[in-house]
């Protein structure tokens, strides 16, 4: 499969179909428990792994969002930014 990514068009997207899962799926989790520094950690990985493998294929607009979201999720771990609904939506 040759695409707009070349030759890395299927393994990037499993990858970032898995990665788009589990940055869903902790969020969901995080609506919940704001407090629970396991499911930052895990969003931020997520969000640090998209931005890496985004870059790689040439999908800036993707990475630039992903790294404002791991920034984003860094102030949160810093405790400079407080987790609450309105900020996980």
């Amino acid at each position: 499969m040759s695409g707009i990514l070349g030759e890395y068009t299927e393994v990037f997207l499993e990858e970032s179909e898995d990665q788009i899962e589990e940055l869903n799926s902790n969020l969901l989790l995080l609506e919940k428990d704001h407090s629970n520094r396991e499911i930052i950690n895990d969003i931020f990985r997520a969000a640090h792994s998209l931005k890496s493998s985004a870059a790689f294929v040439g999908l800036y607009n993707l990475s630039d969002l992903s790294h404002k979201m791991e920034n984003l999720l860094q102030k949160i771990r810093e405790d400079k930014l407080e987790v609450n609904l309105e900020l996980v939506n």
